[in-house]
């Protein structure tokens, strides 16, 4: 399922509107190429959710992150930083 060769590393911080379609097109591809991606949201998965998380500044990770799923995780952040 995996693939280790993939290096999340280029995938920038998430730290509020100005990057956020940056850092939204970059991870779907991550997760595209790693098979962790589904109908426009990431899949139910721990590697999905440690990306995700990984991926975001530090300062805006919420603590009930630790309970949600990526899908719900990735919708807040959605909702919280799409520039609209």
């Amino acid at each position: 399922m995996g693939h280790p060769e993939l290096d999340f590393s280029a995938i920038p911080k998430l730290y509020g509107p100005e990057n956020f379609w940056h850092w939204r097109m970059l991870l779907r591809s991550y997760l595209e190429a790693a098979d962790l991606w589904k109908d426009d949201h990431p899949r139910e998965n721990p590697h999905a959710k440690f990306i995700l998380l990984a991926t975001v500044q530090t300062d805006k990770i919420e603590p009930g992150f630790e309970q949600e799923s990526p899908k719900e995780i990735f919708k807040t952040l959605e909702e919280r930083f799409r520039p609209y």
